[in-house]
């Protein structure tokens, strides 16, 4: 693994449950920056560059659903990975997320912060193996 810290973004509009993951994958090795809506996190990815997103999928303002729009249809941004929280597992199709918009991990609230870190750095990982594979 290089030097350089992998750079994730939380959108998220529970700022505990935004703070909670901070920790835990700033505790993991890696750069975590926090936006507290979907339009703020466009903002974030209009000035910075990230690795992975987790984003929640009911947000005010700018939800994750036109969040990930945004994100795919912009072609600096649309190899993300991309890992969507919702409390709305029964009335989300994981499939159709996967098709529309390439999401990585649907995982249904509550979870398990374990689990969102077990998560990263699986997909992080296998990026950093790929990568090494046709560098």
């Amino acid at each position: 693994m290089s030097d350089l810290k992998r750079r994730i973004l939380i959108t998220e509009d529970n700022r505990v449950l935004g703070d909670v993951l901070r920790f835990n994958l700033q505790r993991s090795g890696f750069d975590v920056t926090i936006a507290h809506d979907g339009a703020e996190a466009m903002e974030s990815l209009a000035n910075q560059s990230f690795d992975l997103l987790i984003t929640d999928y009911q947000m005010p303002n700018v939800d994750g659903a036109e969040l990930c729009h945004y994100i795919r249809q912009n072609r600096s941004l649309d190899a993300m990975f991309i890992i969507m929280c919702s409390a709305k597992g029964m009335e989300l199709d994981r499939e159709q997320l996967r098709r529309d918009w390439n999401i990585a991990k649907l995982v249904l609230k509550p979870f398990s912060i374990r689990e969102i870190v077990a998560i990263v750095n699986d997909l992080l990982t296998a990026s950093e193996d790929t990568s090494a594979v046709y560098s």
